[in-house]
């Protein structure tokens, strides 16, 4: 059987292509021959997964403008500080007016104190008319790719603020902390 064997200077290992046992199991692998390739590398892949849920209830009324905490949050500790980590999930929520009317609210990630994804600068905010004393669940969907830089504990929270409403009412999530109003927050580290 014809085999190609590569061998390191100075002693070291050895790696071995060999060919296929019958031509019925012949395949080809071609590689670009424009620039150097490193084959084997953790270029890419998922290093580890953290998830975390919320179940207990937070509210904040369309009164006020400033963000609060949902309670949803996970915390990861990155391999390598160029590694990136992806953030994913939902949070449920609905919101109960009192009259039938328009309300606006901003949801955000934060890194445990200053908000790192919010409406300000991502659109990631919500619209929405309804009728009065609506009880209807909702999930907003959370998609953010992040470079902590570090190699020390990194905390992600998710927080929201109810900002505008025509008539008084609140913003709530995880109402009743009933299954269906779980929220969930998925961790995952990339390699760079």
């Amino acid at each position: 059987m014809s085999s190609i064997k590569l061998t390191a200077d100075s002693g070291g290992g050895t790696f071995e292509i060999k060919a296929p046992s019958s031509s019925a199991n012949t395949r080809v692998l071609t590689l670009p021959d424009t620039g150097n390739l490193t084959l084997g590398g953790p270029y890419g892949k998922i290093l580890q997964v953290v998830s975390g849920s919320q179940q207990v209830a937070a509210s904040q009324g369309f009164s006020s403008n400033s963000f609060v905490d949902t309670g949803l949050s996970a915390s990861i500790t990155p391999s390598s500080s160029s590694s990136k980590v992806f953030v994913t999930g939902y949070l449920s929520w609905r919101f109960e007016m009192s009259q039938n009317g328009n309300a606006q609210w901003n949801f955000a990630i934060c890194d445990g104190s200053n908000n790192i994804l919010d409406a300000t600068t991502n659109d990631d905010d919500g619209y929405e008319q309804d009728d009065a004393g609506t009880k209807t669940g909702r999930k907003h969907p959370i998609s953010f790719l992040h470079s902590p830089n570090t190699t020390s504990s990194f905390t992600y929270k998710m927080r929201m603020n109810a900002k505008y409403s025509q008539y008084s009412g609140n913003l709530i999530v995880q109402k009743n902390g009933t299954a269906n109003n779980i929220s969930r927050i998925i961790l995952m580290e990339v390699a760079a």
